[in-house]
């Protein structure tokens, strides 16, 4: 039953990618966000975005429905572009590109967030021919996880790894051969240590900062920016960090200072962060 369901929902995305292919880039962006608007206004995961707007935003209860359908709105464009990535490959002009930085023998680190479109952060690399591998979960719907993991893997010429069957050991060999990497680090990780993020203590992963010490990468931050008929542009920054003597503090420090961040990137615009729809504070 459960392999006839999700078969019926990648036939239902396919006739959706049919449909917005019609179309100009840009027109489909639009079409696949306005759907995804709708749709999601009838889903019950919208509660527990506006209750998270109120708790962590400070929002009241009145001005919570446009930010919430401006979410969906911005994960639909992220459906379709992501779609459509074989044609966006083809309009550089659509891209603001920034110079990757310089590496020597060891690969960059690379961390991002689900803010924006982040499926384009592999972007500048890919029109700089650079080498760079993806981390990535994947999606629950077999059919529909093949069909996307084909689209990702037209932009990371150094693979695109999953992160549950990938190892820290493999990241590590990765940046050793020179091989830069793309983390997201914004999702909730119970097991991991606790920070402070939007005022309000959650849990954090620690693998940008244990793959740093223990190989020497540097670390920057990636952010993506939509622009009016999805145009992007890309905001990079290092992380510089001093090693304690106690790796813990020095762990503590950098995804600290990465949080500190995202933080800065989600209250200049809320609606751009997909992970409302998720529970970062939550402990259990």
């Amino acid at each position: 039953m459960k392999k006839i369901r999700q078969f019926f929902e990648y036939l239902v995305f396919l006739i959706l990618y049919a449909f917005i292919s019609i179309f100009p880039f840009v027109t489909a962006s639009k079409i696949s966000g306005f759907i995804m608007s709708l749709i999601g206004m009838f889903l019950k995961r919208k509660d527990r975005i506006k209750k998270q707007l109120i708790q962590y935003m400070n929002y009241n209860e009145a001005n919570t429905k446009p930010t919430i359908k401006k979410i969906y709105y911005h994960f639909g464009q992220n459906i379709g572009e992501l779609m459509m990535m074989k044609s966006i490959l083809k309009r550089q002009k659509f891209f603001n590109i920034p110079s990757i930085p310089k590496k020597h023998k060891i690969g960059n680190i690379y961390v991002t967030a689900h803010f924006s479109n982040w499926e384009m952060v592999g972007v500048p690399f890919y029109f700089q021919n650079k080498k760079v591998a993806f981390v990535y979960r994947h999606i629950s719907n077999p059919f529909i996880n093949k069909f996307i993991l084909k689209r990702r893997s037209l932009i990371y010429l150094g693979g695109c790894y999953e992160k549950f069957e990938t190892s820290s050991k493999e990241l590590e060999n990765l940046l050793l051969e020179g091989t830069d990497i793309v983390l997201l680090c914004d999702q909730k990780w119970l097991k991991g240590i606790k920070l402070d993020f939007l005022g309000h203590e959650t849990t954090s992963m620690v693998i940008p900062a244990v793959l740093s010490l223990r190989t020497g990468a540097n670390i920057h931050m990636l952010k993506v920016n939509r622009g009016n008929d999805s145009k992007y542009n890309f905001e990079l920054q290092q992380i510089n960090y001093t090693k304690d003597k106690d790796n813990d503090i020095t762990i503590l420090n950098v995804m600290t200072n990465i949080h500190t961040i995202y933080s800065r990137w989600i209250n200049s615009e809320p609606s751009e962060w997909w992970l409302w729809t998720h529970e970062k504070w939550k402990r259990k």
